[in-house]
């Protein structure tokens, strides 16, 4: 436990971190500024029935039957930066070169490993929760003194925290799988590099020229969780339980090759 704690502090020292966060609170202000006076002058007829909705109206937040909502604003960047996070706090002791010093006080590779992973996965559940908080409630003062509360009912708000518990998990992954990556590649380019190739170039294809492999991709597995239902897409049959246990595969492969890597490699060689 006092490695966890000890990890996780060190983890929020990293200028990159504070400053991700930094950012997104920013966006946060940013987002709530607009949605109020983007609001203002109009009825609420106008605000319900706008075709991209209006964070003014409590209920657009997020609308489960449709699986879609203001949040869903938030969720790309949230994971983006939960990314960047995971990789720049093991990417930048590699380019430091403290590894070696770590390891003076914590011999124990895999211990240090697990210790690492754990804590970047906590913060960056809490930290996602929190920012997710901090951007509803940025739409509040548009809700209050221009919009509606009404039908946010008990439904409602159990729908809206569910989404943002599974948005944190997923951020957490992203986390988790940056570290991974941070770990083999010993720099934070190597896993930024690997995820946008891996994403962009490579799944792009495989959609291409392989569209019935689409349901084991990424991509297609993150949305099938996020929104909790099956894509309605060509070649997609697959739900959101075996969504989630394809994704954990996934991770658990690539942090375990991670972990094997970081405890044969030799360190004073690679720093």
């Amino acid at each position: 436990m006092n490695l966890l704690l000890t990890e996780m502090r060190r983890a929020m020292r990293r200028r990159a971190v504070r400053v991700l966060i930094a950012i997104a609170l920013v966006g946060c202000a940013f987002a709530g500024i607009v949605s109020y006076f983007g609001s203002v002058g109009k009825t609420l007829t106008e605000l319900r029935f706008d075709d991209e909705g209006s964070p003014a109206v409590m209920t657009d937040w997020w609308i489960a039957d449709a699986n879609e909502g203001f949040l869903a604003v938030a969720m790309f960047f949230l994971f983006l930066g939960a990314f960047f996070g995971g990789a720049t706090v093991v990417g930048g002791e590699w380019r430091a070169g403290t590894v070696t010093t770590v390891l003076t006080w914590e011999p124990r590779r895999l211990r240090l490993h697990t210790a690492r992973t754990s804590s970047v996965a906590i913060l960056s559940f809490v930290i996602s929760f929190g920012l997710q908080v901090v951007f509803l409630a940025s739409f509040l003062p548009a809700v209050f003194f221009n919009g509606t509360t009404e039908g946010a009912n008990l439904s409602f708000w159990t729908a809206l925290v569910v989404v943002m518990i599974r948005t944190s998990l997923l951020s957490a992954g992203a986390a988790v799988l940056a570290i991974a990556l941070a770990t083999v590649g010993r720099n934070t380019a190597f896993a930024l590099i690997t995820m946008f190739t891996w994403l962009i170039v490579i799944e792009g294809l495989i959609r291409g020229l392989k569209p019935s492999l689409s349901e084991w991709l990424w991509a297609e597995n993150i949305g099938t969780v996020m929104t909790w239902a099956q894509l309605d897409e060509p070649g997609i049959s697959r739900g959101p339980v075996i969504a989630s246990a394809t994704l954990i595969v996934y991770c658990a492969t690539i942090v375990g090759l991670a972990a094997a890597s970081f405890q044969r490699r030799d360190i004073a060689a690679a720093t």
